[in-house]
């Protein structure tokens, strides 16, 4: 090889240095929030406790610990006072385990889909992943979609609604496809005569119905079964639908125009991203794949 090639410098090494240093950062955050919710760090801080007091409740390394907790500190998830620890207020609101904002089964559920790019060459050469639907819904999916639209989607799409006309006189609105079912509880909650459905696979209405139950919803029931092929019932004031598949089919229109009264509404809240260049989120869409057809984008 010619030894001037040692001389000659590269054409642009700091975007490069700087695309991958942000890449390996924003993983390494991930693991750091991801392991102190698996460890319990924020449950055990919504007191202020010294590294000798969080090493003995959960018998981790102390000097480790430290280092851990002074890093959870720098990223703005810990406060320190003294020689305590406590959480801080987003850390309170959204990583301890039993807030009502909290996010920590989508934080961990999200692992699951890292682990995919993990095994990227693999799937490149043999094809996507194969999940089980009712363990990939009913498991992992229902929780954490439940947690992550409660930080403002829910409430704003619910307020919306609820300013229309349609919505104050209705009596009898279908969630399709509404898993977790807390779109159709919060519906009921502004409208004291709406009786709701949640229509959705066999497997994941059992975990809509544990919701049902947080919520003493009891003007909300569910209706199992697949819309594409069944029956979704009759006699809606409002059909609502967020983010599911059916929203895109055109085939699906007539069976839902069928199943509302006269002057029925019919609200489908869909993510349409067709134009937009591939990013990301895109291939993570085609990395697995169950028994529903997919578009090559995610919706």
């Amino acid at each position: 090889m010619d030894v001037n090639k040692l001389l000659q410098e590269p054409s642009n090494p700091s975007k490069f240095n700087e695309l991958l240093k942000n890449a390996m950062d924003g993983f390494k955050i991930y693991c750091l929030i991801l392991s102190a919710v698996k460890l319990g760090i924020f449950d055990v801080l919504k007191t202020s406790k010294s590294i000798d007091e969080i090493a003995k409740q959960l018998g981790y390394n102390k000097k480790l610990l430290y280092l851990f907790c002074e890093v959870l500190k720098s990223i703005d998830l810990l406060s320190k006072e003294g020689e305590k620890y406590r959480n801080s207020e987003i850390a309170d609101e959204f990583l301890v385990s039993d807030s009502f904002f909290s996010q920590c089964i989508f934080v961990e559920n999200t692992f699951e889909n890292l682990k995919l790019w993990l095994k990227l060459p693999e799937i490149l050469k043999n094809g996507e992943i194969k999940r089980n639907p009712s363990k990939f819904f009913a498991d992992r999916v229902i929780h954490s979609l439940a947690q992550n639209t409660l930080l403002g989607e829910l409430q704003k799409t619910v307020k919306i609604i609820s300013n229309f006309e349609e919505f104050k006189r209705a009596k009898k609105l279908l969630d399709l496809g509404g898993g977790h079912g807390l779109y159709a509880i919060a519906f009921t909650a502004l409208n004291k005569n709406l009786q709701a459905y949640v229509f959705d696979l066999p497997y994941v209405v059992g975990r809509t119905k544990e919701y049902i139950k947080k919520f003493n919803a009891d003007r909300v029931d569910v209706i199992a079964g697949n819309f594409f092929v069944d029956n979704i019932g009759s006699g809606y004031d409002i059909v609502f639908s967020s983010y599911n598949p059916g929203g895109k089919r055109a085939e699906l229109i007539p069976k839902i125009y069928a199943s509302l009264n006269k002057n029925g509404l019919y609200v489908n809240k869909q993510f349409f991203g067709e134009a937009r260049e591939f990013t990301l989120i895109d291939l993570e869409w085609n990395l697995w794949s169950f028994n529903i057809e997919k578009a090559e984008k995610a919706y």
